[in-house]
Parts: structure tokens; C-alpha cells; sequence
């Protein structure tokens, strides 16, 4: 009868707690299954990693740094009359200056505030984009255009509102996965 009443405790220990061991099995087995696909090295991480810097063209051949980037002081503005954050360059060159495609890309856009004036964005690889703002009204890219380094995407002028102090400039910035980054990063902004 002992024999008998062991049998029934173990069927009702199991019965009541069977699902509960059950689903920690399960869940310890999932674990292992999980940790070890982790730490398994994945194709794509045999593939080499292009470690080449990127190389920037300089968007004008001659030109001088009117206005450099700077993310943690504020910047005096002359034309607005204003303290502010200037998260791009400012490059100020001859009236009708070819502005250059910095790198291989594709026009994201081309539009016009009164603001900034005349801008063409290009997307680049690396999840790069360059804004080339205070360029002449008429571009010779549309969207949608591919463009090489080097090609003529336009000319500076003073179409910019709120730098209109400089005069004719270009105003130059890069975005490194939708961040506004440093273009002396990539630029070298030696005064040409």
C-alpha cells in the first residue's frame, strides 16, 4: 500500500505541477538554443569591412571660411541679429562660383525658402547626405538625378535670407545618419 500511495503522490504531484515543469524545460531549452545562435559567427561577419576614409571633393575650388561649424556654442548672427547654434560652414568665393557634388550621389531634393534660399540635398552611401543652401535660382540638377563627384550642381549667391552679411556664399553642411556632423570631418577647409 505504501508502494500505492507513492505512485498516487508522484501522479498528483504531476498532475498539479507537470505544466509548470514542463514550460521551464521548454524555457531553459529555448535559452540554450538562443544563446548558442547568438554567439555563433554570422557570414556576414567574415565579410571585410571597407576601413578606407571617405574623400570629399571641396565644394568650390577657391574660397574662404566665412562661418565654421560649431554644435556647442553659440554662434553670432549679423544679418538675423541673434545668438544661434551654426551647424554647417560657410564658404564665401567670386559671385558665380561653380558649387561641386562633394561625392558621388543622388539628389534627394531641390527646393527654395526664403531662408535659406536655393538648396540641393544629395544622398550619398554610408547613409551620408550633403545641403549645398544659398545657391543661384537656377541649378542644373533635378531630383532624382544621379551626380558624380565633382559635377557642377550649381553656383553661390546670396539667395540665403539669414546670412545675407556674407554676401555670396555657399552654405555647406553633412548629416551622418540624420546627425548634423563637423564638415571639416570630411572637408579639408584650408582657405583655398
Amino acid at each position: 500500500m505504501k508502494e500505492e500511495s507513492k505512485k498516487e503522490a508522484v501522479i498528483n504531484f504531476l498532475k498539479r505541477y507537470g505544466y509548470i515543469i514542463g514550460l521551464s524545460a521548454f524555457m531553459l531549452i529555448l535559452s540554450i538554443i538562443l544563446i548558442v545562435s547568438a554567439n555563433k559567427p554570422n557570414e556576414s561577419d567574415n565579410n571585410p569591412v571597407n576601413t578606407d576614409p571617405i574623400s570629399f571633393y571641396n565644394p568650390l575650388l577657391n574660397f574662404t571660411v566665412a562661418k565654421e561649424f560649431n554644435d556647442t556654442n553659440l554662434v553670432y548672427n549679423s544679418t538675423l541679429k541673434q545668438w544661434e547654434a551654426h551647424k554647417g560652414v560657410c564658404l564665401t568665393a567670386p559671385e558665380n562660383s561653380e558649387v561641386f557634388a562633394v561625392l558621388d550621389g543622388v539628389v534627394e531634393d531641390v527646393y527654395s525658402n526664403y531662408l535659406n534660399g536655393t538648396v540641393v540635398v544629395l544622398s550619398h552611401a554610408n547613409n551620408l547626405k550633403t545641403y549645398y543652401s544659398s545657391l543661384g535660382e537656377d541649378v542644373p540638377v533635378k531630383k532624382g538625378d544621379t551626380v558624380k563627384q565633382g559635377d557642377v550642381i550649381g553656383k553661390i549667391s546670396n539667395t540665403g535670407a539669414n546670412e545675407l552679411n556674407l554676401g555670396n556664399h555657399l552654405h555647406f553642411e553633412v548629416t551622418e545618419n540624420d546627425v548634423k556632423v563637423d564638415p571639416a570631418t570630411y572637408l579639408d577647409l584650408e582657405n583655398k
